[in-house]
Parts: C-alpha cells; sequence; structure tokens
C-alpha cells in the first residue's frame, strides 16, 4: 500500500493524470478481461449475474435522468460494453475536479465506451457556495450562499431554491466579481447563472439543480456523458444484491474494511482513527456498515443483527427497518420489496461501482488516495485484484495577472530589517544622507563599531563596558538610519500584503462557473 502521493498541477491550464492519458485505453480493456475471470459469489448469486443486472439498470437509470437534462446527450451502449465513469458531489466544484468530466468524455470518444459521470447526491453538506476573489477595499475572498446543509441532511433533500433566492445569490455573487479587473469572469458567471434559473423548473431537489445546471452550461464543449445519480442507482436490484451481500456476511466485511484501514493507517503514519474513515463497530452479533438510510431526505447510520435466520437492518437509533432471511436471493427480493433507500458511505460507493458497474473509474488526488483502501478491502473481501483506477486534476487561475510573492522574498525583507536593528553599519551603502556632516558621523560610528568589536575578542577586554558601548553605537547608527527603517518597514508590509492578495488571486479551487467551458475542454484534447 505505499505510493508516490501525485503532487497537483502548478502552472495555469496543467494537468495532471496519473498514469499518462496514453495508457488508459490499455487499463480499460485490462480490467474487463480480469472481470471476465472473476468467479466468486454475490449473496449467493455468480458475480457475472450481478454485474449483468447492475450494469443494465445502471445505464438504464442514467439514461432516463440524463434525458431530463435539455441537453443532447449519447445514447447508452450495451451492458456487456465497456463503461468509464468519474462522479462527484453536486457542488460548485473547481476546474481540477471538472477537468474529470472532459477526460471521460475524451476516453469515451477514443473508445467507443458508454460514459458515466455519477453524482453523489447522497452526501450531506454544509453548504453549497461560490467563493471568489473580491477588492472590499483590499483584496480578500468572499463567498455567496446558495443553499446550507443540515445535520443529517442531503443534496438530494434540500429543496430547489425559490426564484428570489437565486435571484439574490446571482445579484450578490455578480456583485463581487464586478469588483474584479477581468469582465471574462462575470460574463461566464451570468452565462452559468442562465441555466441555473432555467434548470430550477425542471429539478426537483437542490442536488439535480446543481447537476442540470452545470449541464447546460458546459453544453457549448459538446460532453454527451450520461449522469446517474445514486439515488437512482440505489433503487436497482443489482444494488440490493451487493447490500444483502454486506449484510449477510457483515462480520467478514467489516472486519476486512477495518483490518485495511489500520493497515493504510500504519503505512501512512495516520494516527487519528477517523482517517481516512473510521472503522466499523462490531459488537457482539451487531455490525455496523458502511451505509446511509435515507428517509424523507435525511440519512441516519445502519446496522445489521446476525442470527441463524439471517439479518436485521437496525438504523442507528436500534430500530428495525427490514428482516432479512438467510439465503440470498429471497433476501434480496425482501429488500426491494421494503422500499427502504439504503446509500453508499464513500468506500462501499467506490466498491460497488469499481466492482459491478464499470471498468474504469477515474478519481480526483484525494479520492485515489482513498481509493488505495477499497482496493485493500476488495482482495480481503472478495479474493481477487482490484480493477485499476486512474487520477486526474487540473490548475485553472483566473486572468487575474497575480504577482506571485514568495516565502523567500518576504525572508529577505525580514532579514534586511534584522540586519538594520542589530547590525545597522552594514547598510550604510544603502542609504543617501541629508547631510555630509551626517554620513560623516555614521562612518566614524562604524568605524568605532569595527574597532570596539576587535576590542571585545581580547582576553583581559572589559566586555560589560564595551558592549555596552556596542549597544550605544547600534542606537545612534539605528536613530541615524531611521528613514531607511521607515522605507524597509513599508517594504516588508507591502510584500505582505502583496502576499495575502495572491494566495487570494492565485487559488485553484474557485468555482467552474468562473470559465469557460471550451476553455477546459480545449486542455485535454
Amino acid at each position: 500500500m505505499v505510493h508516490v502521493r501525485p503532487a497537483l498541477p502548478a502552472g495555469h491550464g496543467e494537468i495532471l493524470t496519473r498514469p499518462e492519458f496514453s495508457s488508459w485505453p490499455v487499463l480499460l480493456e485490462a480490467n474487463r478481461a480480469a472481470s471476465a475471470n472473476w468467479s466468486f459469489e454475490v449473496a449467493g448469486v455468480a458475480v457475472d449475474d450481478v454485474r449483468r443486472v447492475a450494469r443494465a439498470e445502471a445505464l438504464e437509470a442514467a439514461a432516463a435522468f440524463s434525458g431530463r437534462l435539455g441537453v443532447s446527450v449519447a445514447a447508452p451502449g450495451a451492458p456487456d460494453g465497456p463503461i468509464v465513469a468519474t462522479g462527484h458531489q453536486p457542488e460548485f466544484y473547481h476546474p481540477g475536479v471538472w477537468v474529470k468530466d472532459f477526460l471521460l468524455q475524451r476516453l469515451a470518444d477514443e473508445t467507443g465506451a458508454t460514459a458515466l459521470d455519477v453524482v453523489v447526491d447522497t452526501d450531506g453538506f454544509d453548504s453549497v457556495t461560490v467563493t471568489s476573489p473580491c477588492v472590499s477595499p483590499g483584496m480578500s475572498r468572499c463567498v455567496q450562499y446558495l443553499a446550507v446543509g443540515t445535520e443529517d441532511g442531503c443534496y438530494a433533500g434540500a429543496a430547489v431554491p425559490s426564484e428570489h433566492d437565486l435571484d439574490d445569490f446571482c445579484r450578490s455573487a455578480q456583485d463581487m466579481l464586478d469588483t474584479l479587473s477581468a469582465p471574462a469572469i462575470g460574463t461566464h458567471f451570468r452565462a452559468f447563472c442562465a441555466n441555473l434559473k432555467s434548470a430550477a423548473g425542471d429539478a426537483a431537489n437542490l442536488a439535480e439543480l446543481v447537476t442540470i445546471a452545470r449541464r447546460r452550461f458546459e453544453a457549448s464543449a459538446g460532453t454527451g456523458y450520461l449522469e446517474l445519480p445514486i439515488t437512482e442507482l440505489v433503487k436497482s436490484k443489482g444494488w440490493s444484491h451487493y447490500v444483502v451481500d454486506l449484510a449477510l456476511s457483515a462480520h467478514r466485511f467489516a472486519e476486512a474494511y477495518n483490518a485495511e484501514l489500520a493497515e493504510y493507517r500504519l503505512v501512512n503514519k495516520v494516527r487519528s482513527a477517523a482517517q481516512p474513515f473510521p472503522d466499523l463497530k462490531i459488537a457482539d452479533n451487531v455490525v455496523e456498515l458502511p451505509l446511509w438510510r435515507i428517509v424523507d431526505g435525511r440519512r441516519s447510520g445502519v446496522r445489521v443483527r446476525v442470527s441463524d435466520d439471517g439479518v436485521t437492518i437496525l438504523s442507528s437509533d436500534g430500530c428495525v427497518v427490514v428482516e432479512l432471511p438467510a439465503t440470498g436471493p429471497d433476501a434480496v427480493s425482501a429488500l426491494l420489496a421494503s422500499g427502504e433507500v439504503l446509500a453508499p458511505k464513500a468506500l462501499s460507493l467506490t466498491l460497488f461501482l469499481r466492482m459491478f458497474v464499470t471498468d474504469f473509474m477515474i478519481h480526483g488526488v484525494g479520492g485515489g488516495r482513498y481509493d488505495q483502501v477499497t482496493d485493500g478491502v476488495c482482495r480481503r473481501y472478495y479474493g481477487v485484484e482490484p480493477p485499476a483506477f486512474v487520477v486526474a486534476s487540473a490548475t485553472m487561475y483566473l486572468p487575474l495577472g497575480a504577482h506571485l510573492v514568495t516565502d523567500e522574498e518576504v525572508a529577505l525583507a525580514k532579514d534586511r530589517l534584522n540586519r538594520l536593528e542589530h547590525n545597522p553599519d552594514a547598510l550604510l551603502g544603502e542609504v543617501e544622507f541629508d547631510s555630509p556632516e551626517e554620513h560623516d558621523r555614521a562612518v566614524a560610528l562604524a568605524a568605532e563599531k569595527a574597532s570596539l568589536v576587535r576590542a571585545i575578542a581580547s582576553p583581559d577586554a572589559d566586555k560589560k563596558a564595551l558592549g555596552m558601548r556596542i549597544r550605544d553605537v547600534n542606537t545612534e547608527l539605528a536613530a541615524l538610519l531611521a528613514a531607511l527603517k521607515v522605507e524597509l518597514t513599508a517594504e516588508l508590509d507591502s510584500l505582505l500584503e502583496q502576499q495575502r492578495a495572491s494566495e487570494v488571486l492565485t487559488d485553484r479551487t474557485y468555482p467552474f462557473c468562473f470559465w469557460s467551458p471550451q476553455e477546459v475542454a480545449d486542455k485535454v484534447r
């Protein structure tokens, strides 16, 4: 589990793909060949049969939802054909996330694969915002809120903001952008807001609003990949097979999950028991599963109580959700009949997608790091080598002409001030004095200090008296150089202010809607 962590691209327009994009089609075919040889069972059913059902259902659900986007999308291919995917929460993410969609489209175009963008609408969120640089009056970051989450809510459970709230959001965010020197940023955002407002009439929740608006904004770049919300995926029979398998083998799965987390923390020197995810709790015959139960848009944890007759799925407060018999197919039927919505947490989502729905996943840098744990769980639980995934990101800077002030520049300015305080004689060459008398006095003091420094090094020197005189000389020199101190202090203050401003201006995480879709798409072609 030892991996080199990929460095984020630093230059504007730079794209990180690990491994190189040219190898992706080869990895796709290698993953397909490897999965054809899997022979384990999922809830008592051969893995090939579960994959066949899960893939067909995922494509059907993606096609149905994508038909509501209001843009042209590709028709899904056959379930046994290649399927490639990426995914993210439905937020105003930065171009480093957005670029995965364009890479996904390029891979689909080059291989003939069906491309899916998985909308993780079952995740919770603190807020959905746009953050931008703004001048008010100095350079700072300003934030405008579209929606605020609740403690147990999720994107799919949040309502579409009202027409008034959408108008206020767009107007207030536009006011932030109008303080900047690059009008193109505001132009792109206005175009996005037009799509956001048009999407409001076609969206059933916040997740759909953001997704539909993004795809309409992006349409000019010619993307045609399908969108697949998790809330649609978890209605499927294939997903139910997966959940039942985890439930009927809860102890074995939790032990594999926890063991792999322990190894990850050991190898990567992670001390927190909550990173990258908390362990699953095991208490005698009750085992936690990495799932959410969603009722009326609110999430709670899921546990199972194991007995000889089957398993009982429990909510986090111990209430019975559904009783499942011990045989897999019967348990799948019982779970589907219950109508319960059980949604994945992070690892269980990527494990399901990589093993049962797709042939190839594109992760961001963070997701790729955490999916190393998924790889290990796959080996421990299913006994097979996991399908390879890839990592991609990009850096796009706003066209604001920021000067990047380095830490070295600041350190040099601080060092000059420090030298002025402790060794002012070393800076005489940088000063223009008001009179010859001041110049001569400074030179005389510098010569006296040099003599005092030599004298204090003598074995029989009166170090106390000489030291006091050196301090007096430094004080008088500093007074003569007071104007230089003012100048150097102002220079340091200016550098620190520029550095703060450059940190704001060169932030790579501003939302995708500040850029032209064609500009980002062109970077991957």
